[in-house]
């Protein structure tokens, strides 16, 4: 049998990477070794019991018959015990009971360790996913990367343990063969060839094992993936009239599913089948030979049986253990990937330098960003300035670059090109997290986990008092709707809260923005899933919060009428700047903030 997991260290290496210590491998194999010894002296001990009764305790015709009996009657006078047939037992049961004292243990000591290690590839895979650069985020699925942490990890970690167990398994076995030949050397190089014949058999299904392994990660995935996606679209699925279509699918990626998980266990059950039939032809072939041959006793043949029967198990535990290590490559082969790749998109930590306060304005100077694989720019030679506690907007058409380029200013992402300015100073000098410090953002569509009204503005700011809950909540013009609920700031909300309204969820997420107390506040399409009414109560809000904070407001919006009282605007059109100036003076150019407004104007009458 040849592994490949044991190839040029590969799993010395796995060892490192899961954090599986040497002082774990040594505990383990430790426990292992002695559960062997002990296993192997209870069944041993069987053999001067048989010739006690058979030669009916006679101690000079024990000696005479067998070797044992001489160095255990030197033992026995030692430990001033009388040898009889209740000692013997006795010795025998205590051997037992240590044996399954110790494999209780190591059995213990295994599972500890392996799921700690679990619990450690999973946090760590979480880490890292939440250090990596939006451009990771971007090309990631969300449903692989469940399935990698919930389903793969594991796989993967019995596939790391594996080999382990191996060796656990193969010191039982050297233990069995040094006990088999000191009752016969010839049978007992019989029954290596046996092994060894044994273990050739199903090589060829054991190859088969890694490949139908890869197979089934990539059903699994494939499975996470689709499921992660309709399961949060059930009413576009219904809108759309494709429920047939969807249920067609699901039931195509179990079946595959199905296929190679079926297809995996008939591997296994082919070696369990093949190697079957070796033991007992073994057994029986011993049985003539020891007999008719080699003349060999009663007691030692009996004897010689129970060993090979407990070790045909044993054998065929190791061959199947060989099959499952290769099928668990798959799992490791993808955690691995995940690993190497989350590590390559570690996301930048800036500068050396605290960001502590922000008191003139925020320079975008000549600035361009380039999305990978994409062949144009999104953003082209853009040059703003944001002056401290001033609103100003962002307006274009979509596709225009409004979201990239409020992306820039947290260093969500990081220009291709040109460089930003915190009083005229390159932002890549500050460390990231004091840049984050200073700003609230509030997404397009907000995003709200299960939890309770209050949980949820305490995401802004996880020590905030009730206080400055309440104060958030008004100024946000929440107040009044969370104190309708039927348990106000406790009110669970169940996830995406879709038992509030479009506008009341934008407000409760403003709340939680502002609690933060930022000097710097984005909005990025605030009021795209408004309807009028909740649009003119937002710009009410708005002014309340710029009138009553000092607080640099930036919104990005296709909605004109919620800028016109904003100090400036800046019209961006495919990536670049074409206008800036007052709501005024840009409706009377010809550009497109114009007609945009013309437009809107004949939209609400």
């Amino acid at each position: 049998m040849k592994i490949n997991f044991f190839k040029n260290n590969v799993w010395r290496h796995r060892v490192d990477n899961f954090s599986l210590s040497y002082q774990n491998v040594s505990i383990i194999i430790a426990l292992s070794l002695i559960t062997t010894v002990t296993e192997v002296f209870s069944i041993g001990i069987f053999l001067p019991i048989f010739q006690f009764i058979r030669l009916e305790g006679d101690i000079n015709s024990l000696i005479s018959d067998s070797i044992v009996w001489q160095y255990a009657v030197d033992v026995f006078t030692y430990l001033n015990i009388v040898p009889s047939l209740l000692v013997l037992l006795i010795i025998s049961f205590t051997l037992f009971l240590s044996r399954q004292i110790f494999l209780f243990f190591r059995l213990l000591y295994t599972v500890a360790v392996t799921q700690r290690i679990i619990q450690e590839q999973r946090n760590d895979l979480f880490d890292k996913y939440m250090d990596a650069n939006t451009s990771y985020h971007d090309s990631v699925t969300l449903g692989s990367l469940v399935n990698v942490i919930m389903t793969e990890v594991q796989n993967a970690v019995a596939g790391v343990m594996a080999p382990l167990d191996l060796i656990v398994q193969f010191l039982m076995l050297f233990g069995y063969l040094i006990l088999l030949s000191m009752l016969s050397w010839e049978m007992t190089l019989f029954s290596i060839l046996i092994f060894i014949l044994a273990g050739i058999v199903p090589k060829f299904w054991i190859r088969q094992s890694a490949k139908t392994g890869r197979n089934l990660v990539n059903a699994n995935m494939m499975m996470s993936e689709f499921l992660v996606g309709r399961l949060r679209s059930p009413r576009l699925v219904r809108l759309s009239g494709t429920e047939n279509a969807e249920k067609s699918e699901f039931h195509s990626l179990t079946l595959k599913q199905r296929k190679h998980q079926v297809f995996s266990y008939i591997l296994q059950l082919k070696t369990d089948v093949a190697v079957e039939p070796l033991a007992i032809s073994a057994s029986l072939i011993f049985l003539y030979f020891s007999y008719t041959v080699l003349h060999l006793q009663v007691e030692v043949i009996g004897l010689y049986l129970v060993i090979v029967m407990r070790l045909m198990p044993l054998v065929k535990t190791i061959i199947s253990n060989v099959q499952s290590i290769n099928a668990k490559l798959g799992p490791i082969e993808i955690l691995e990937d995940r690993f190497k790749s989350l590590s390559n998109a570690k996301e930048n930590k800036g500068g050396n330098e605290i960001l502590s306060s922000f008191n003139k304005s925020i320079l975008v100077d000549k600035v361009s960003y380039c999305y990978l694989e994409s062949k144009e720019d999104a953003l082209k030679d853009i040059t703003i300035k944001f002056d401290v506690n001033k609103t100003t907007a962002i307006v274009g058409p979509s596709g225009s670059g409004k979201s990239t380029l409020i992306d820039l200013f947290p260093l969500i992402r990081i220009p291709t090109k040109g460089n930003i300015k915190i009083d005229g100073k390159s932002i890549a000098e500050y460390k990231l997290k004091s840049i984050r410090h200073l700003i609230s953002y509030v997404p397009q569509a907000p995003q709200i986990f299960n939890g309770t009204v209050k949980e949820h503005i305490l995401y802004g700011k996880s020590d905030a008092s009730d206080e400055e809950i309440q104060e958030a909540a008004y100024l946000a013009g929440a107040e009044k709707f969370i104190n309708q609920l039927p348990q106000k700031f406790d009110t669970n909300l169940g996830e995406e809260a879709i038992k509030l309204s479009g506008g009341q969820r934008q407000r409760l997420d403003l709340a939680r923005a502002l609690v933060r107390k930022a000097p710097v506040l984005i909005l990025d399409e605030p009021t795209s899933n408004l309807d009028a009414e909740s649009e003119e109560t937002f710009k009410k809000t708005l002014i309340q919060i710029c009138k009553n904070t000092n607080t640099t407001v930036i919104i990005v919006t296709h909605r004109l009428s919620i800028v016109t009282d904003a100090d400036k605007i800046i019209v961006l059109n495919q990536g670049r700047v074409e206008a800036t100036g007052v709501h005024n003076k840009l409706i009377q150019q010809k550009g497109w903030y114009a007609k945009a407004w013309n437009s809107q104007k004949l939209s609400i009458r």
